[in-house]
C-alpha cells in the first residue's frame, strides 16, 4: 500500500527543530518582548508544541489507515466485479 504522506523520524525532528529554534529565535530578537520570555513559560510552549505534534501524528496514522482499507475494500469489490 502506498503511504501518501510518508513520515521519516528524521524530516520530524528536523521540523520540530527548527520551528522551535524559529518560534525561540523570533521571541528573543522582539527586544520589547525579551522580559516577557520566561522558563515556565517557554517550557508551556514546548510541551503544546509537543502535544499538537503527537496529535498531528496520530491523526495521520488514523488517516492512512482509513486510507488504506478503503483502497483495500474497493480493490477487491471492482476485482470480483470485472470476474
Amino acid at each position: 500500500m502506498q503511504d501518501f504522506m510518508p513520515h521519516h523520524s528524521h524530516t520530524s525532528i528536523f521540523t520540530t527543530a527548527s520551528g522551535v529554534v524559529g518560534g525561540v529565535g523570533k521571541a528573543i530578537t522582539a527586544k520589547p518582548l525579551l522580559m516577557a520570555v520566561t522558563l515556565p513559560g517557554l517550557s508551556t510552549v514546548v510541551l503544546y508544541a509537543a502535544a499538537s505534534a503527537a496529535a498531528g501524528y496520530v491523526v495521520k496514522k488514523a488517516l492512512d489507515s482509513i486510507s488504506e482499507k478503503l483502497n483495500k475494500f474497493f480493490k477487491e469489490n471492482f476485482k470480483n466485479d470485472n470476474e
